[in-house]
């Protein structure tokens, strides 16, 4: 509880106006929060001292307890939700809550049936025969929210797509170890822990990010082209690429402003896809995009490019935008002996992005997505 109250004030001190994804982030701490209060009230009147005279309160804090306990899950898949960017229907809610309220009625019951949990006259707590169909339950959310993630995950950010993918697994760990051995309780703890991992991961995240795409900002493209020539090697030949959306500003006039953010969204989501790992991806200000890869070779470049090739043709061949996306690009390796710093470097790269983009007005390259040059 000490780490999520900790964890609260990092969270309240960082956010001014709260966004969608921020609101279920917070209720997701909040669920948390509660079922460690519950969890800590059934064991002090429950295990430790229980009371006669205090059964009928044991029984509400436990139905409440178990009732709760779909809770987190839930707002884990709404938290994926806005994360992503997609509008929460309410048949969507629906189905999220179906779990719960089956929870709800089987917890409820239990004061009566014993189904789920069993209070004796002395006030002492034990779990009923059908305990496993809440452990069933809750592993559903822990089960399909992965499932949901892979299935979504060209929408999101790598690193805060693998740390919403890693989310569940501790608590999964942590359940198993509590099912298995009576009176360990780690579970809600484990909750917390992981629930202050995925905050400092993804706050970390957003300082270097461009807030609509979420790719790297500018600053953190150059910070890393800065340490990648402070430290070039000959034989270690790193590439960078400054690409530009042909014609941006017709789109934005013609089909309004959120045509064009959908258009910059689309192209920062191909750009993941199909570089490299560890590949720095950013947006570069306005409708450009700059790239800075680990070592390749220039075959390598050509793939990424043929590549994003391939996705934008797929993409103006779907019709979701009248007007189709096609993008020049600028392209030099880093290497030593060329360029006295790296302001030099950029002035070559953003050349070499005019000369494409030239080239691009030719008659020659009609029906090309992406139109290239090599600087040398």
């Amino acid at each position: 509880m000490s780490i999520l109250l900790v964890l609260l004030y990092f969270f309240l001190k960082q956010h001014g106006k709260l966004e969608q994804a921020d609101r279920m982030f917070l209720a997701l701490w909040a669920s948390n929060f509660a079922l460690l209060a519950l969890e800590l009230s059934v064991d002090i009147l429950g295990i430790y001292h229980p009371r006669a005279e205090l059964a009928p309160l044991l029984t509400l804090l436990t139905s409440l307890f178990y009732t709760l306990n779909a809770a987190p899950g839930v707002f884990y898949f709404l938290f994926i939700q806005y994360m992503i960017g997609n509008r929460v229907s309410k048949r969507f809610v629906l189905l999220l809550l179906l779990p719960c309220l089956f929870l709800a009625i089987l917890s409820f019951a239990s004061a009566w049936t014993g189904w789920v949990f069993v209070i004796d006259d002395l006030s002492r707590y034990s779990r009923g025969p059908y305990f496993f169909l809440m452990v069933i339950n809750n592993y559903l959310y822990l089960l399909f929210g992965p499932v949901y993630l892979l299935h979504h995950h060209d929408q999101l950010q790598r690193k805060i797509y693998s740390t919403l993918l890693v989310f569940p697994f501790p608590v999964a760990i942590a359940g198993l170890l509590q099912i298995l051995f009576y009176g360990v309780e780690v579970l809600w703890i484990s909750l917390s822990i992981s629930l202050l991992i995925l905050f400092f991961n993804v706050e970390s995240n957003q300082v270097n990010r461009d807030y609509l795409t979420g790719l790297f900002n500018r600053r953190y493209f150059q910070r890393m082209a800065d340490l990648a020539f402070a430290r070039k090697k000959p034989g270690k030949t790193q590439w960078a690429c400054l690409l530009d959306i042909n014609g941006f500003k017709g789109i934005n006039d013609t089909y309004g402003h959120a045509k064009g953010d959908a258009a910059l969204i689309q192209i920062a989501r191909f750009l993941e896809q199909v570089v490299p790992k560890h590949t720095i991806v950013s947006r570069y200000g306005g409708d450009e995009f700059a790239l800075l890869t680990s070592a390749l070779t220039e075959r390598e470049v050509l793939q990424i490019l043929a590549r994003l090739e391939q996705k934008l043709t797929e993409f103006n061949a779907s019709g979701r935008i009248a007007d189709a996306i096609t993008v020049s690009v600028g392209c030099a390796p880093l290497l030593m002996e060329d360029y006295e710093n790296l302001d030099a470097f950029l002035q070559q790269l953003d050349l070499g992005m005019y000369t494409a983009k030239q080239e691009s007005k030719k008659l020659d390259t009609d029906g090309r997505s992406v139109v290239f040059h090599f600087c040398k």
